[in-house]
């Protein structure tokens, strides 16, 4: 499988997990969803700040894991199919890790800069959160491609991160998938394909 296809499979996958785990945040309106989702790349700013200082190697990856189910959830937000914006090396590349090494040297990834992580996580988080504030203020912006662009490259520096330290961040959506699922009084039911009769 490519990673554009890979990307689509995990994006559906992201969508049926909210729609059962997450239906609080499913069924705001569209603003506030994306407001939501820029609330939570503020906070990975944050982690990564934190895990770095504390050279925290767990941490930094829980964190790493949990922005990328946040730009597959903004893009079922938008309607975003992340694989197809990727483009022709999301086609070319055999794996996540090798599209994310592509990004590595399309964006200058730099090993010898311990905030490069943080520093441009944050410049595109900044970003999203920048269109949210236009959308409160009716600013003359193209808000959907803005949002779609500031997505789309929080998702290059994940897979750029991700691939420097060889993480598998397939293997760790679902891992980190169950840890949340698992937290739901209803967990056992929705595993089990139960369809709410009483």
């Amino acid at each position: 499988m490519t990673p554009r296809e890979h990307f689509l499979r995990l994006q559906w996958a992201q969508l049926k997990h909210d729609e059962a785990y997450h239906k609080d945040v499913v069924i705001m309106p569209l603003a506030e969803r994306i407001k939501h989702m820029a609330l939570h790349n503020a906070k990975y700013t944050a982690y990564f700040f934190d895990a770095i200082d504390d050279v925290d190697q767990a941490k930094l990856t829980k964190t790493l894991t949990d922005a990328f189910i946040i730009v597959l959830a903004t893009a079922n937000t938008l309607n975003q199919d992340i694989g197809a914006e990727v483009g022709a090396s999301a086609d070319a590349s055999q794996s996540f890790e090798s599209l994310g090494a592509s990004f590595a040297e399309s964006i200058g990834r730099n090993d010898a800069d311990d905030y490069w992580l943080v520093r441009n996580f944050a410049r595109h988080a900044g970003r999203l959160a920048k269109v949210c504030e236009s959308w409160d203020h009716l600013e003359n912006i193209l808000f959907r491609d803005e949002m779609k662009r500031c997505n789309l490259e929080l998702l290059k520096v994940i897979l750029a991160e991700a691939s420097d330290r060889q993480l598998d961040l397939a293997d760790s959506y679902k891992s980190r998938m169950r840890q949340v699922e698992g937290r739901s009084i209803f967990d056992k039911l929705f595993q089990e394909g139960a369809g709410g009769e009483a």
